[in-house]
């Protein structure tokens, strides 16, 4: 069914097909809005369309590799999961504390404006965010924050709308796959052990000033 199908493609959208499967098992997200920085402006991602408009074959050929292809239409995201969980990547503990504040960022922005409005936020408004829930009690380096940020860009969860990972004023769009990242629940569990190893910190201070 599936060789039928592809066979029926152009030799543009099989070189297309191809390309496309390999950005998506590459990055595992493929969010529709995107920031053209040729034009300054959020246009239609081409290739969301493209696999949108031929969904199925994409589902059958990744279902042969045991992934199976997700779509949330709300949020115009597309994801894969493997059956066997083979496609999971641990981040390091730096970067999961820059996804963290970054949900943070995303669901206090969305509380303020239209659903629909695109997440910006600046490196600056990150750090403080998580110095401000205790993530950091002083500012992480130039390497940590352009290592954490590059992290989450290579997987389509941010993109950076131009300048330097670390310069403070560097603008970063939030996209909506960082709600399938980090759901709800493990927030929830991020902000409990981000608010035990503070209790912990003020806990050996006390010690220290004691002894």
């Amino acid at each position: 069914m599936f060789v039928e199908k592809y066979n029926m493609l152009t030799d543009t959208e099989k070189e297309n097909f191809k390309r496309i499967l390999s950005i998506i098992l590459s990055k595992t997200f493929l969010v529709n809005r995107m920031y053209d920085k040729n034009q300054g402006t959020f246009k239609s991602n081409r290739d969301y369309r493209f696999v949108d408009r031929n969904l199925e074959l994409f589902r059958e050929y990744l279902e042969i590799g045991g992934f199976c292809l997700m779509k949330d239409n709300h949020y115009e995201v597309l994801y894969i999961e493997n059956d066997f969980g083979y496609n999971k990547k641990k981040l390091d503990k730096n970067t999961t504390i820059f996804l963290y504040g970054l949900r943070l960022k995303f669901d206090e922005v969305r509380e303020n404006i239209n659903l629909n409005t695109d997440i910006v936020v600046s490196v600056a408004d990150i750090i403080k965010t998580l110095m401000d829930v205790g993530a950091y009690s002083k500012k992480p380096s130039d390497v940590e924050i352009k290592s954490a940020l590059s992290n989450l860009s290579s997987f389509n969860i941010i993109q950076k709308v131009d300048g330097a990972f670390e310069n403070p004023e560097t603008k970063i769009i939030v996209l909506p796959s960082i709600l399938f990242v980090i759901t709800n629940e493990k927030i929830a569990i991020l902000s409990q052990s981000i608010h035990r190893l503070e209790e912990e910190k003020e806990e050996k201070e006390e010690i220290e000033v004691e002894e």
